[in-house]
């Protein structure tokens, strides 16, 4: 034995840049989770367009994975900003910003009453609001959109930055974010002709399929953030207590 104590690094926390990667794949993941419609049909309801019922098990599991599915996307976008590329790009920091503040749009939007089990659906929180659904709010729609366009923004300057760094993965990204943008319009167009004519007609399953593409972009544009390695150039954070030192 000797006169002194080894190195301990008890209390250390290492956030490595791969579970930026990770959250943001599993986020992808849990916005893809409306396609289990399928395997529970009492979550659906198509007849208003509604991605499920909220009183339903599916709706009340949507809700809880979507909400999960924000703090998952403010964890890869801090993780982005922290540990993004070795040398700080002007628009791989705008969207790894315009991330973060889809993140917490959706989160926000989550935490509101009403019938709209997934946060950023633009669509449902328009109709619940013009239609004078019980629990709906007016903080809802400009939440919603704000999600919305915020998630089209981190694509596009996300898209921008990988063709201005010369990274292969551009073409497939710029694919991305004009699908995108063609599935943001759509529901935002829909959701505003719903608004100004003050919920006359029935156009709400047209705008349930609507916010369901735009759910397929919006994981599509994650799971790139995830896959592709040209914002991903840095080590590891470390945060906690520090080392004993030998006495």
């Amino acid at each position: 034995m000797g006169d002194t104590m080894p190195y301990s690094n008890t209390g250390t926390l290492h956030w490595d840049y791969r579970d930026g990667r990770v959250a943001a794949v599993v986020a992808a993941v849990v916005y893809s989770m409306w396609t289990l419609e399928v395997v529970f049909p009492v979550g659906l309801n198509a007849d208003s367009g509604a991605l499920a019922d909220p009183d339903s098990t599916f709706g009340r599991m949507l809700e809880s994975a979507h909400r999960t599915a924000a703090i998952l996307v403010m964890l890869a976008a801090g993780l982005g900003l922290a540990l993004g590329a070795k040398r700080p790009r002007r628009w791989l920091t705008v969207s790894w910003w315009s991330m973060a503040v889809f993140g917490a749009a959706a989160l926000a939007t989550s935490l509101l009453p009403g019938r709209c089990v997934v946060s950023t659906d633009a669509a449902c929180a328009v109709e619940s609001l013009v239609e004078g659904v019980g629990g709906a709010t007016v903080a809802q729609p400009p939440l919603a959109v704000i999600a919305t366009l915020a998630a089209l923004l981190a694509a596009a300057a996300l898209t921008w930055d990988q063709r201005r760094a010369g990274e292969r993965a551009w073409p497939l990204l710029a694919l991305v974010t004009a699908v995108q943008a063609v599935a943001a319009v759509v529901v935002l167009v829909l959701a505003a002709g719903l608004y100004l004519s003050s919920g006359d007609g029935s156009p709400g399953v047209a705008l349930g399929w609507a916010e369901r593409f735009h759910l397929v972009t919006v994981a599509l544009w994650l799971l790139a953030v995830g896959v592709t390695p040209g914002q991903w150039k840095r080590g590891r954070l470390t945060r906690g207590v520090a080392p004993r030192k030998p006495v």
